[in-house]
């Protein structure tokens, strides 16, 4: 007896903890925009929260890759260039692939390059689920169609998700 409510209670658990599609596409979509947000105000701790491990440690660990953006971005502030915003479009896709939730959700950058101009983009931000962490870890889509990059980062990646390129405009301020 005691056997079967033990079978009993730990099925009810693995029932009640299991996420659905709905609420995964939901936290993705809600994490995707915690990672703009952190984008948008300089927050790179945030922002690499959602960032994939296998990135930051391409980058040389994550101290290494702080201490590389704050000094990218304070380069690029002396010389006039910043972020001025940083949202999640939609989601476009949404799968199950060799073992693990991954979504690709569009979003658009905002880049000031001088008083009068700006640059818009439209990218992809490729995610895959940690089920333990609760946590969407994200890369840009971009990445994924450099093989030297990928090959690197996740060599057994296969994916049907659709990616497309980034798309770039000017935009007067």
């Amino acid at each position: 007896m005691r056997s079967i409510l033990l079978l009993l209670f730990l099925g009810l658990g693995f029932t009640t903890s299991a996420q659905t599609e709905d609420e995964l596409k939901a936290l993705a979509i809600s994490q995707a925009k915690i990672a703009c947000e952190a984008t948008e105000n300089s927050d790179y701790e945030t922002l690499f929260d959602y960032t994939m491990p296998e990135v930051l440690e391409l980058m040389g660990g994550r101290q290494s890759a702080l201490t590389m953006m704050r000094d990218t971005m304070k380069n690029m502030e002396s010389n006039g260039v910043s972020i001025t915003s940083s949202e999640v479009i939609e989601m476009t896709g949404f799968a199950y692939e060799q073992d693990q939730y991954r979504c690709v959700i569009k979003n658009k950058v905002v880049v000031r390059m001088s008083p009068e101009q700006s640059t818009q983009s439209i990218s992809h931000m490729f995610g895959i689920y940690n089920p333990e962490l609760n946590r969407w870890y994200f890369i840009e889509g971009a990445q994924l169609n450099n093989e030297a990059v990928i090959g690197m980062i996740l060599p057994d990646l296969k994916t049907a998700l659709n990616i497309p390129p980034d798309e770039r405009t000017m935009i007067d301020n």
